[in-house]
C-alpha cells in the first residue's frame, strides 16, 4: 500500500500542468531618476513571480533588482529601477524578465537594451546632500 501511494503522488507530479509564459511589448525608457521597464504577457501559466533582472557594461552578469506578482495573462506590468541614480556617468545597462514557474521552470523575456544619460545629480542625490548640509547648519 505504501509503494501504491509513492508511486500515485509520483503519477500525479508528472502529469501536473507546465508553467508557462509568453511575454510580449517588452521594453524599458530612461528617465531622470531611473529606468522604468514594462512587459504585457499573452500567455501566463502556473507563474509564482517575475524577477527584473539587470546587467552594466561593466560585465558582472545580471542579477535580480526586485519581483512584481503576476496578475494573469493579458496584463501590463512595470518596474521601475531606482537604484540607477547611482551612477555617475551615461552607461548602458541590459534588463531582462525572469519568470520563475510553480513548477520550478525559468522563462526569460528577451534583452532589453536601455542607455542612461547621466545628467547631474538626479532628485534623490540632491535632496540627500540638501538633508546632510541641513544638518550642519
Amino acid at each position: 500500500m505504501k509503494y501504491l501511494l509513492i508511486g500515485f503522488a509520483f503519477i500525479l507530479t508528472a502529469f501536473a500542468a507546465a508553467s508557462t509564459v509568453t511575454f510580449s511589448d517588452v521594453g524599458a525608457k530612461s528617465e531622470s531618476d531611473g529606468v522604468l521597464v514594462q512587459w504585457t504577457t499573452s500567455q501566463e501559466e502556473g507563474i509564482k513571480d517575475f524577477a527584473i533582472e539587470k546587467a552594466s557594461q561593466i560585465g558582472d552578469g545580471f542579477f535580480a533588482i526586485g519581483t512584481v506578482s503576476p496578475a494573469g495573462a493579458g496584463n501590463s506590468y512595470q518596474f521601475e529601477d531606482k537604484a540607477i541614480y547611482k551612477t555617475s556617468s551615461s552607461s548602458l545597462f541590459v534588463y531582462r524578465i525572469r519568470a520563475d514557474g510553480t513548477d520550478n521552470s525559468v522563462t526569460y523575456s528577451k534583452l532589453i537594451p536601455v542607455t542612461y544619460e547621466f545628467s547631474g545629480l538626479s532628485g534623490v542625490a540632491r535632496r540627500t546632500w540638501g538633508s546632510i548640509k541641513a544638518m550642519f547648519r
